[in-house]
């Protein structure tokens, strides 16, 4: 084969080549395009939330909060080793109210860090 043969199928392989590339971009620029970012109204609160799968001994190291002050505000007597029990599993083993859990432990959060004197805004 002589070199402008050799040429011309390189060259056609070439253009091939990004023709396909071009196309895999925009199909992967429209995807991209179409992922809204979440909203207030589209998130997930209620399996997602963080409240769901932390274990109180995570909790009160991470708040610098005392296990039994945490105990307390979810209204528990706790056993031994349910400070190793995700919170969601806590509150199906107590029959407690999700919400009313959730706001017990936003309180006692917030109050303890009013107490730190530490500012978040």
């Amino acid at each position: 084969m002589k070199k402008k043969g050799k040429l011309s199928i390189l060259s056609i392989l070439i253009i091939i080549i990004v023709i396909l590339i071009a196309k895999h971009s925009l199909l992967l620029h429209k995807e991209i395009k179409t992922i809204k970012p979440p909203t207030i109204e589209n998130r997930q609160l209620g399996n997602m939330s963080v409240y769901k799968w932390v274990t109180v001994r995570d909790l009160a190291a991470r708040h610098n909060i005392r296990e039994e002050d945490i105990f307390k505000a979810l209204e528990i007597k706790p056993e031994k080793g349910d400070e190793h029990i995700p919170i969601r599993a806590l509150l199906k083993k107590y029959n407690k109210n999700p919400q009313y859990i959730k706001s017990n432990l936003r309180k006692i959060i917030k109050t303890h860090r009013n107490i730190e004197g530490i500012r978040y805004e």
